[in-house]
């Protein structure tokens, strides 16, 4: 079955904006240091750094871990697994807002658990193991 996942193209990009945004955070700390300005614009930019720094190290996760959380991507169960899905081995016995419920794949609208046909766009849905 296929799933929409974060694409690692995307995830890359972000971190490649946010080493740049960590270079500008330090800049911007040396910056204002040297021209006297206030401690608060010191602060920002240290909190600027930090949080860069977090959605760096997000990002790289994100990019090479195998089960990541995608929202571009469209893959094959075969080449990876879909945490929210509950048909996924690793999820038996979990729950969670979408584990239990009977999504359409190809529209993405709820079903009972006996329909073998989707009720929006009657495509026919997964058979359940």
């Amino acid at each position: 079955m296929k799933s929409i996942k974060p694409g690692r193209g995307p995830s890359l990009m972000g971190a490649v904006g946010s080493v740049m945004a960590v270079i500008f955070g330090i800049a911007w700390i040396g910056i204002v240091d040297n021209m006297g300005a206030p401690s608060f614009f010191t602060v920002f930019g240290i909190i600027f750094v930090i949080m860069g720094i977090a959605n760096v190290i997000y990002n790289l996760t994100n990019v090479t871990s195998k089960n990541r959380f995608s929202t571009f991507d469209i893959v094959d169960s075969s080449e990876e697994s879909d945490p929210l899905s509950p048909r996924d081995s690793s999820n038996k016995g979990k729950t969670g807002m979408f584990l239990g419920d009977r999504f359409c794949p190809f529209c993405g609208t709820k079903n009972l658990e006996e329909y073998e046909f989707c009720v929006k766009c009657g495509k026919e849905l997964p058979k359940i193991n």
